[in-house]
């Protein structure tokens, strides 16, 4: 990410970056602002509030303190901190949290709103007081809360300050929305809605946040209906797949150069239907492409996702077509709103490198779905008589279809006028190979301190320790392939991206309860536990005879441990995605941020998994 040049247009990119709704990359962004231009107020306001959007209250709640501890008790920030209190209030399980966190959130709103009305600030005090009254109808004090929106409602009708941009005039609407839907004024409520999402082209993230209140405020008063707040519905988020235009003298047309322009306009059709805010796909030739340009022409952001470097992704998926392809794939990349590349080598002769990147394409849609509170929909455009190979479209629309994910189809056999296409005579399979290239998830866990022990203690170490994750291994529903240790070190495989997830918080929380003193080990003694995912070459190894799971993405597994903090679970941004299209059950995920990697291994998106609420 280039450095900003100033302040400002860092703020100004990690703004927009939320409006999109798009938390994560916002949070970068200031992440790497504040690296240039320490302690800006706005730039970590910023940080902090695009923690609360990607669901790390906790986190973004320690950001704000640490700001109003310095002395920092303006609006904005009191208003933040008071929005991370609520969150945690919704995601508190007893009731006595919930009503502290609530009566938080109370105390800072009107403090921040007094302090507003007192020096005649007139926006800080209509989002302040907003923001009280909504407090204060979470904590069941409907007279406060009215009370509060008929004063936020009549300083409201004063109307938009001079000059008052396109987000100021957003908030403004949502926020006189916000005060109707309390004071039970439904008619009045639906046209602020509406006009608000008149307002939101290109601010999804914020149409979400006002969702999501809106939403929490029906639960809450008396009588509500949820239709005052449908004009505030969200736009899908869309994964797309198709195959690929035929190579010239293919035997058994399938997706021929010719029947592009029909295969454009049936996509056409189906996604001005969807209309989606973002897409996710890949980039070959044919309907990823032709997905791509459709969604751009139509205002969608893209998101590509290669299965491996675009030179030799354009080399074996693109140029073959011939024609314009190659100039078109190009300009879509440049077009992208994001470009992942999901392994940093082809494997030849591998479809292992295919699914793993149709898995991150479903998972980064899922993702960013949750984010935006969005549905997720899917789109193929394929013959579904083809036969379909592993990490091919049929192989993604079966994905899916058993993740319940709503697809629409663009069936290519019929725009061809053949019903089917004969399937070729099946014959046996191959003998496996002596390596296999599969997908799999991988843990890897280092003791912390192990290099600090004295003699007499490696047998606690061995016998206490070790023998306590062997009885974990032997009792946990969370099924491994493969475990192995190495002095300090603990390197496990699994099949299931999810399964690794919560055998790893499972053993984090063996590990905090552990008897160190029992075992004659510091009390400090802990684990760095990271989860990575992605195909690797499996195989036995030749000296050892011992099973054998190895490759780049073991390398980048490896890398992520050093920098995880002692009892915690780290993840890559890969992990976080592939675990999300399995529906990662157990598992919270909140976003840490791009940090840099052990040994110069470059920057990685990074979560911390922690267990579900």
């Amino acid at each position: 990410m280039p450095e900003p040049a100033t302040p400002q247009s860092a703020v100004e990119a990690a703004e927009r970056m939320l409006h999109r709704g798009e938390p994560l990359l916002a949070f970068n962004a200031a992440q790497e602002a504040l690296r240039a231009f320490p302690g800006h107020l706005r730039l970590r306001q910023l940080q902090a509030l695009a923690l609360a959007r990607s669901g790390d209250a906790a986190r973004a709640g320690a950001f704000l303190r640490a700001l109003v501890d310095e002395g920092h008790g303006d609006a904005e920030t009191l208003g933040m901190l008071a929005r991370t209190h609520k969150d945690l209030a919704q995601a508190a399980t007893e009731a006595d949290e919930r009503s502290r966190h609530l009566e938080a959130a109370m105390r800072l709103c009107e403090r921040a709103w007094r302090d507003a009305v007192g020096r005649g600030a007139g926006d800080d005090a209509l989002y302040a007081g907003i923001n009280a009254a909504a407090a204060a109808a979470l904590s069941g004090d409907l007279a406060r809360a009215r009370a509060i929106a008929a004063e936020v409602r009549d300083l409201g009708r004063r109307g938009d300050a001079p000059g008052a941009d396109a987000s100021a005039r957003y908030w403004r609407e949502a926020t006189l929305g916000e005060a109707a839907f309390i004071l039970g004024e439904n008619a009045a409520a639906a046209a602020h809605y509406a006009a608000a999402a008149k307002l939101a082209e290109g601010r999804a993230g914020d149409l979400g946040s006002t969702r999501r209140q809106a939403r929490l405020l029906a639960a809450c008063l008396p009588g509500a209906d949820p239709s005052v707040y449908s004009a505030l519905a969200a736009a899908p988020v869309l994964v797309f797949t198709g195959h690929m235009v035929d190579a010239p003298g293919r035997a058994q047309a399938r997706f021929p150069a010719a029947l592009e322009p029909a295969v454009r306009e049936a996509l056409r059709s189906q996604i001005a239907a969807i209309r989606p805010v973002a897409a996710y796909g890949s980039a070959a030739c044919g309907a990823d492409l032709l997905c791509l340009e459709l969604v751009r022409e139509m205002g969608g952001e893209t998101h590509v996702v290669l299965p491996f470097p675009a030179r030799e992704f354009r080399d074996a998926s693109v140029d073959f077509a011939g024609g314009d392809w190659g100039e078109r794939f190009e300009r879509a990349l440049a077009a992208a709103d994001s470009v992942t590349v999901t392994s940093d080598h082809r494997a030849s002769g591998s479809t292992a490198t295919y699914e793993y990147s149709n898995l991150v394409v479903t998972g980064m849609g899922r993702l960013r779905a949750r984010l935006l509170d969005a549905p997720l929909r899917g789109l193929a455009a394929w013959d579904p008589a083809a036969a379909g190979a592993a990490g091919g479209a049929a192989s993604l629309v079966s994905l899916w279809e058993a993740r319940g994910i709503a697809t629409d189809r663009v069936d290519i056999g019929e725009l061809r006028g053949a019903k089917s296409v004969p399937q070729a005579t099946p014959v046996p399979a191959p003998p496996a190979p002596a390596v296999r290239h599969e997908m799999r998830a991988m843990l890897f866990a280092d003791a912390v301190g192990y290099s600090q022990l004295a003699e007499d203690q490696i047998p606690g170490y061995i016998t206490g320790f070790l023998g306590a994750v062997a009885r974990l291994n032997a009792r946990t529903a969370h099924r491994f392939e493969h475990v192995e240790t190495a002095g300090d070190g603990l390197y496990m495989v699994f099949r299931d991206a999810a399964e690794a997830g919560r055998y790893a918080l499972e053993l984090n929380a063996m590990v905090a309860a552990f008897d160190h003193a029992a075992c004659g080990l510091p009390p400090d003694f802990s684990l760095r536990i990271a989860l990575h995912c992605g195909p690797v070459h499996c195989a036995r190894d030749p000296i050892t005879g011992l099973p054998i799971y190895t490759g780049p993405h073991t390398s980048r597994a490896a890398r992520i441990e050093p920098i995880t903090p002692p009892g915690q679970v780290y993840a890559s941004s890969a992990f976080a995605a592939v675990a999300a299209a399995g529906g990662a059950d157990g598992l919270q995920m909140n976003y840490v941020g791009r940090i840099p990697l052990a040994k110069g291994y470059g920057t990685l998106g990074l979560y911390h998994v922690l267990p579900a609420h």
